[in-house]
């Protein structure tokens, strides 16, 4: 006989059974036999013929087989290939271990991350986690499997069959290849599902700037002691101390560079510069259906109420979620059922009990949104929408909250209907459970948000959770107390920030951050007052905010007055930490430029100009001897004294006379001022200046009014302002004259002209 449907069977092909005692030595033979006495065959799963169940073989050929198999099997056991065979297996089993935990620190990694992201990166992300969620959703659909669901899905997806948000399509593209949405499953799978957002927009740091560090260090050395240097002035450093190098960036480059550095540098940048402004404007001022559901966190249902709840500060929803296993419960108050209210609710859930493994939901709007799928997805967990009109598929949710509205919340002072008419309804008879799960029934209690979040804790942890449930033959408490299940829990809590939402930039101030009239204080804080940093805010906990600053994450900061926390403890704390990481960057910048070796850097920058312009000439420009008749009466008077004193001539017979001395004044002084150097005239003039209004003669007034507004002065003031009194040999004492100096006004006056 022939039966290909029997299972759990043994077979044999006659290649294995010649020789078997009992039996023919020939594959024909052992056909034959099996002909004659009628043995159970089936066709060959592989290859051609015919095979027979051990259970139809006689007795002697079976036990022979028996033998055969024992004697084997102790022979494996025994022997060296044996035991080093186990023992690899054995390492591989505990590599696997650890690999495992490996991947599950890696995955908890990329969380933390991607809850860091903003932008273009976070909108990638969050597309391609969408479309994986629906991935998931089509094969469960079509009752596949995802690998054999994606060649059908890209299909449906590239002819547009599929609906995807056109917010989706622009990050996954108009094609999609199952290699494609493979590539994403194993990045969400071992790195989390930051690793979606990809690498774009990265190249800032890769310059030439920031990766020679002989060039690097120099820049900062030069920012750190010459603080206002301008773009220009670094260039023709670098170009004349590192001539030698053809790497050197140009112009633009360094404009580029360094106003991206001065903006990421702000706050060291004025602590060094100018401390006290510093002081003012950065420095902290804190001061002021469940048979096979045998496992906790294996199911989970989630619901919310159909009716709206009329509190005193508005109208608010209830969001719940149950563990299955065990019935644990609990309860948000949201200004709506929506895909954040959901991701609140299961945020503080997974904090307290873990992750579980599927949850249960309706096919509404707030659970079968983007955001929540995109969830489900980070999270490995798995989605289960129930029928639409189905509530029996979530009995527990639902019988849970009939339990809370036939409970305590009766008692609640103030409870009524919203208006005259509900109230009637009320007296009628009509029961608060029935109101509850009746969709545009508002339910009116004289309780704020806070306080009714506050009676659902309580109600839950306290009155539910020790209340003998039917279903469980003993209370939720006891229930979770009897089990030992393995629950996968989140080890590092900020990975489930990503359920936050995108948050909000916000500017640090010197007072913290201020949100909604409540200020958030941290130590952490201090290091970045006037920057901009990603919060999140946990509508459970008003006290607390997550804070995120360069897509990492930052600190947790607290509401004093909301949370309880001193905030003179936090203040004396933070300018601690600001005081320590700001002389740290103080000293690492005056370390730089101590090495950059600045002192000389303006000869060498006029050196170096000298070099390039050595080759060039002009022709000579045609020229006449100048002369006055003060200069040539000057010359006569000179050439006649000196005749007199060497005796060859008479005194002359007309007096000298002041005039005669006051021409002769002014041609040595032309003279004089001839054999000057652009240099002596600029450091004349400094000396000039120095002097108090009231001490300087008419020559050195008319001298600074023609030659401070020239051309000539005005470069090299600019060279004096940028490296100082020593660039030109001068005293430190003539840095008064620069802008911060208790003299530069004096520069103003001389060139209007005022005495």
């Amino acid at each position: 006989m022939a039966d290909g449907g029997i299972q759990g069977m043994h077979w044999y092909v006659p290649a294995q059974l010649a020789g078997v005692a009992g039996l023919p030595t020939t594959e024909r033979g052992v056909h034959k036999q099996a002909e004659r006495e009628g043995w159970m065959k089936r066709r060959r799963l592989r290859g051609k013929g015919w095979e027979y169940a051990f259970d139809s073989l006689p007795q002697q050929a079976r036990d022979d087989i028996g033998r055969r198999a024992a004697l084997s099997k102790t022979q494996a056991l025994a022997s060296d290939a044996f035991a080093q065979g186990n023992q690899l297996s054995r390492k591989l089993a505990i590599a696997a271990k650890v690999d495992g935990a490996v991947q599950k620190r890696t995955r908890e990694t990329g969380l933390a991350s991607a809850a860091a992201l903003t932008g273009k990166s976070r909108e990638r992300m969050d597309a391609k986690l969408a479309l994986l969620a629906l991935l998931a959703t089509f094969a469960h659909n079509r009752q596949l499997g995802i690998c054999a669901a994606m060649a059908e899905f890209c299909d449906a997806y590239n002819s547009g069959e599929l609906t995807v948000p056109i917010t989706v399509r622009m990050h996954t593209g108009a094609a999609l290849a199952p290699r494609t949405l493979r590539r994403w499953r194993h990045l969400n799978k071992t790195q989390g599902p930051a690793a979606l957002a990809g690498g774009y927009g990265n190249r800032a740091g890769t310059g030439v700037l920031d990766t020679a560090p002989q060039l690097h260090d120099f820049t900062i050395g030069l920012i750190a002691d010459k603080p206002h240097i301008s773009a220009k002035l670094v260039f023709e450093a670098l170009q004349a101390r590192f001539a030698e190098r053809d790497d050197l960036p140009k112009l633009r480059t360094v404009q580029d560079w360094l106003a991206r550095w001065k903006r990421d540098n702000a706050e060291v940048l004025l602590a060094v510069a100018n401390p006290d402004a510093w002081k003012n404007r950065y420095m902290s001022g804190f001061g002021s259906l469940s048979e096979s559901v045998t496992r906790a966190c294996q199911l989970w249902m989630l619901d919310s109420t159909p009716a709206d709840l009329q509190l005193v500060d508005g109208r608010y929803n209830l969001v719940g979620v149950i563990d299955v296993a065990w019935r644990g419960f609990r309860l948000h108050v949201c200004k709506t059922s929506s895909a954040e209210a959901v991701t609140q609710v299961m945020r503080r859930a997974i904090i307290e009990w873990g992750v579980p493994e599927a949850i249960k939901v309706d096919n509404g709007r707030d659970y079968a949104s983007q955001r929540v799928g995109s969830m489900l997805t980070a999270l490995h967990i798995d989605a289960r929408f129930s029928a639409p009109f189905s509530p029996w598929e979530k009995g527990n949710i639902e019988r849970a909250f009939r339990t809370f509205s036939h409970s305590l919340l009766e008692l609640l002072p103030g409870y009524s209907g919203h208006n005259v008419a509900e109230a009637q309804a009320l007296r009628a008879g009509k029961s608060f459970a029935e109101r509850l799960f009746k969709k545009n029934e508002v339910i009116e209690l004289k309780l704020t948000a806070a306080e009714l979040q506050a009676f659902c804790d309580d109600w839950c942890r306290h009155y539910y959770e020790h209340e003998k449930h039917e279903g469980l033959g003993c209370t939720p408490f006891e229930r979770y107390a009897q089990l030992r299940d393995v629950v996968n829990r989140i080890g590092d809590v900020r990975a489930l920030d990503l359920l936050l939402g995108g948050g909000a930039m916000r500017r640090v101030t010197k007072k913290g951050l201020r949100i909604d009239n409540l200020v958030y204080i941290a130590p952490e804080l201090a290091s970045v007052v006037g920057q901009d940093v990603l919060v999140r805010q946990d509508d459970g906990d008003l006290g607390r905010i997550v804070v995120y600053h360069g897509e990492q994450f930052l600190c947790i900061a607290e509401c004093p007055e909301v949370a309880g926390v001193s905030r003179r403890e936090i203040a004396i704390e933070g300018k601690a930490r600001q005081a320590a990481a700001m002389q740290q960057k103080k000293r690492e910048l005056k370390a730089l430029g101590r090495k950059a070796n600045t002192a000389d850097l303006a000869r060498d920058i006029l050196d170096h100009k000298a070099r390039q312009n050595a080759s060039l000439g002009t022709l000579p420009a045609p020229n006449v001897v100048h002369l006055t008749p003060a200069i040539e009466a000057a010359g006569d008077a000179a050439d006649a004294l000196e005749q007199y004193e060497a005796g060859t001539q008479a005194p002359p017979a007309e007096p000298v006379t002041l005039d005669h001395l006051a021409n002769l004044r002014d041609a040595m002084r032309g003279e004089q001022a001839q054999d000057e150097t652009a240099e002596d005239r600029f450091r004349r003039a400094l000396r000039s200046l120095m002097k108090p209004e009231g001490e300087r003669d008419d020559i050195e007034r008319r001298f600074l009014r023609n030659h401070l507004t020239s051309a000539e002065f005005l470069g090299r003031w600019t060279m004096f302002e940028d490296f100082g009194p020593s660039a030109f040999g001068l005293p430190d004492e003539f840095a008064a004259l620069l802008p911060d100096g208790a003299a530069f006004d004096r520069l103003s006056r001389a060139q209007q002209g005022e005495p």
